[in-house]
C-alpha cells in the first residue's frame, strides 16, 4: 500500500486508510464492541424483571434464573472484551510498524538540506514520542469511543423503549454535552501539538548533552547545559499541565450537567400522575441507566485526549512522508573505471530557511576545472573556502545546477544517482561509524558481496589489522555507538579502510588522515599510492606537506579557485599558495 503521496487534508481519512489491509481485523473488533456493548447494557436491562417479576412478586425461580445468567453475560462480556482488544491491539501494532517504517525508509530518501533544516531530536522523537502517540490512539483510544459510544446509544435505546417520557429529559442535554466535548476536543488538539514539539525539544537537548558530555567536562560547563534542559522540561511540563487541566476540568462539568438529568427524572418520579405509571423495576432500570451513561461519557471526554494527541502525531508524520525525496530525474546509469571530471562556471548557494531574508554570498563561484583521468587532485584552502562543497555537489549530496559539473561530457544530473554514488568511494572528515564489529563497519560502504579476505586486506591496507590484532576479537570486535571503543584516528584508518574495499574508480579524502599521527598517516598514503593506480583521488588536506606529490593543486579562497598548478609551479608563483605553505597549513 503506497501511502507516501498522499495529500489529503484530513488527517483521520488519511490514518484510517492504514486500517484497509486489517479491515477483517477492524470489523471482528467492531462486532465483539457491539456484543459486549449490548450485554453491558443488558445487565441494567435484566434489573426491571428481577425486581417486578422475582423481588416484588417473591418468585424464586426468576432469581435463580437471573444467577444463571449473571455468569453466562460475564462470560459473554469477557469474551467479547478479549476479541475486540486483541483485534484492534493486533492492528493498531501492524499500523504503527508501517507508519515507523514508512518515516524512516523516507528519512533515507530525503535529501541533504532537509537533515540541515531540521534537528536530529525532533526527528528521532517523531520515529519513537509520534509513532507511539498513534499507537495509542488506534489502539485503546478507538477501542473506547466505539465501545462507550455504543453503550450510549444502547443505554439511551433501552431507556426511550421502557418509558420515553423521562428519557426525553436525558436527550435534552445531549446536545449540551457534545457541544463541550467538541470544545474540549479542539482545545486538546492545540495542547497536543504543542506538547509534541516539546517533546522534539527535549530529545534535540538531550542527545546535543549526550553527544558532547566530553567537551561539557572539559569545560566545566555541565550548570549551563543543566540550565538549557531546565528550560525545555519545564515547557513540556507546562503543556502537560495544560492538557490534564482540561481534561480534569471537562470530567466534572459533563458528569454535572448529566446529574442535572437525574435530578429531574427523581423529581418527576415524585409526582402522583407519573408514579402511577411506573414499576419499582422500571423505575430502578432507569435510574441505573441513567447513572450508567456517566460512566461513558466520562471515558468519551478522556479519551478525546489520547485522540488529539494521535492525530497530532499523524499530522507530524505525515507531514514528513509528503517531503520531497531527493532529486534523482536521471536515467542514464554511468559505468567504467576511468571519467573525465569537468567543473562549468559552477556557482551554487546553500539554500536555508533564512534565505529570503539574509542575502548570502556563494559558497562556490564560478568555479572552472577539469579532472583527468587516474590523476590526483588536491584542494587546499582555508577553512570555509567551498573544498568540501565541491565533493559534497559532486556526489550530489546538494544539487547544482546543470550542466556545471560533467563527468565524460554528460552532466551529473542525467545519471541515476546509485550509479554515479557507485563511482566514488568518500572518507569524510566527519567520521561515521555503526555499532558494530570493525569487520562489518569496513564492508559497510559495499553494496556488492564481500569476502573476509577482502576485509582484511583492506584493514592491512588502511593499518587497522596493527591495533585490531591487540583487540579481544580481532576484527570481530565491537566498537560501540559510532565507535566510541576506538582513538580517533582509528575511527579514521577503518572508515579509510572502508574506502579501499569499495574499489571504487574514484576516491575522495575529505581531511581523512586529519586525525593521524605523522607515522600512521605516512602508511595510509603509501596504501593510497598503490591504489591510485588507474584511480582518480580527489584529496582535501589540512597539512600540505602530504599533498605535494598531486598532479595538481586546486587553491581556494573564499569559494572561487584562485591558484591551479603543481607543488612547485605553486610554489615559484609566491601566491596565495606560497603563503598557506609557509605557514604550514591549509585550514586554520
Amino acid at each position: 500500500m503506497n501511502i507516501l503521496k498522499f495529500t489529503s487534508s484530513n488527517t483521520w481519512t488519511r490514518l484510517f486508510l492504514y486500517f484497509k489491509p486489517h479491515k477483517k481485523l477492524l470489523f471482528i473488533a467492531i462486532l465483539g464492541l457491539g456484543l459486549f456493548s449490548l450485554v453491558d447494557a443488558g445487565m441494567i436491562y435484566f434489573i426491571k424483571p428481577l425486581i417486578d417479576d422475582g423481588l416484588a412478586s417473591s418468585n424464586g425461580d426468576t432469581l435463580r434464573v437471573g444467577a444463571a445468567l449473571v455468569l453466562v453475560i460475564f462470560l459473554v462480556r469477557g469474551i467479547a472484551s478479549f476479541i475486540s482488544n486483541y483485534a484492534m491491539a493486533y492492528a493498531s501494532t501492524k499500523i504503527t510498524f508501517t507508519i515507523r517504517q514508512e518515516a524512516f525508509n523516507k528519512l533515507q530518501m530525503l535529501p541533504m538540506t532537509f537533515f540541515d533544516n531540521n534537528s536530529t531530536g525532533s526527528l528521532i522523537s517523531k520515529l519513537s514520542y509520534d509513532a507511539e502517540q498513534i499507537a495509542n490512539a488506534t489502539s485503546k483510544a478507538i477501542v473506547i469511543s466505539i465501545r462507550e459510544s455504543l453503550i450510549v446509544i444502547v443505554l439511551l435505546g433501552m431507556m426511550i423503549y421502557t418509558s420515553w417520557q423521562l428519557s426525553l429529559i436525558f436527550l435534552v442535554i445531549s446536545p449540551v454535552i457534545a457541544l463541550i466535548i467538541t470544545q474540549v476536543a479542539k482545545r486538546f488538539k492545540k495542547i497536543s501539538t504543542a506538547l509534541q514539539n516539546t517533546m522534539g525539544d527535549i530529545t534535540k537537548t538531550a542527545e546535543q548533552s549526550i553527544l558532547s558530555h566530553q567537551e561539557i567536562l572539559a569545560f566545566n560547563n555541565a550548570s549551563y547545559m543543566i540550565k538549557q534542559f531546565l528550560v525545555v522540561n519545564n515547557h513540556n511540563r507546562q503543556q502537560a499541565m495544560k492538557l490534564a487541566s482540561a481534561s480534569a476540568l471537562s470530567n466534572p462539568i459533563i458528569q454535572f450537567i448529566a446529574s442535572i438529568a437525574i435530578a429531574i427524572v427523581l423529581f418527576l418520579a415524585s409526582l402522583d400522575q407519573v408514579l402511577r405509571n411506573l414499576t419499582p423495576g422500571t423505575f430502578t432500570m432507569i435510574l441505573f441507566a441513567m447513572g450508567s451513561l456517566l460512566r461513558p461519557l466520562k471515558q468519551l471526554s478522556s479519551v478525546n485526549q489520547q485522540l488529539q494527541k494521535g492525530i497530532a502525531a499523524a499530522s507530524s508524520l505525515f507531514d514528513l512522508l509528503d517531503q520531497k525525496d531527493e532529486v534523482d530525474e536521471g536515467e542514464i546509469v554511468l559505468s567504467g573505471n576511468e571519467h573525465e571530471i569537468q567543473f562549468s562556471n559552477l556557482t551554487y548557494f546553500y539554500q536555508t530557511p533564512y534565505d529570503q531574508q539574509i542575502k548570502q554570498k556563494a559558497a562556490i563561484n564560478q568555479f572552472e576545472t577539469i579532472i583527468s583521468p587516474a590523476t590526483t587532485v588536491a584542494l587546499v584552502g582555508e577553512s570555509g573556502s567551498g573544498k568540501s562543497s565541491i565533493t559534497n555537489l559532486l556526489l550530489r549530496l546538494y544539487q547544482a545546477p546543470k550542466n556545471t559539473i560533467l563527468i565524460d561530457g554528460i552532466g551529473i544530473e542525467k545519471y541515476t544517482l546509485t550509479s554515479l554514488r557507485e563511482q566514488f568511494a568518500y572518507v569524510s572528515q566527519r567520521i561515521v561509524l555503526i555499532d558494530d564489529t570493525l569487520a562489518n563497519n569496513i564492508a559497510f560502504g559495499c553494496t556488492r558481496s564481500i569476502s573476509r579476505t577482502e576485509i582484511e586486506s583492506a584493514a592491512f591496507a588502511a593499518n587497522v589489522i596493527n591495533f585490531s590484532c591487540e583487540m579481544p576479537n580481532g576484527l570481530d570486535t565491537q566498537i560501540g555507538e559510532n565507535g566510541n571503543r576506538l582513538s580517533g584516528g582509528q575511527r579514521q584508518r577503518v572508515a579509510i579502510a572502508r574506502a579501499i574495499l569499495r574499489q571504487a574508480p574514484v576516491i575522495i579524502l575529505d581531511e581523512a588522515t586529519s586525525a593521524l599521527d605523522n607515522k600512521s598517516e605516512q602508511l595510509v598514503h603509501q596504501a593510497f599510492s598503490r591504489l591510485a593506480h588507474n584511480k582518480t583521488m580527489i584529496i582535501i588536506a589540512h597539512r600540505l606537506s602530504t599533498i605535494e606529490h598531486a598532479d595538481s593543486i586546486l587553491v581556494m579562497n573564499k569559494g572561487s579557485l584562485v591558484e591551479q598548478g603543481t607543488h612547485e609551479e605553486l610554489m615559484h608563483q609566491q601566491g596565495y599558495y606560497h603563503t598557506l605553505h609557509s605557514n604550514g597549513l591549509s585550514n586554520k
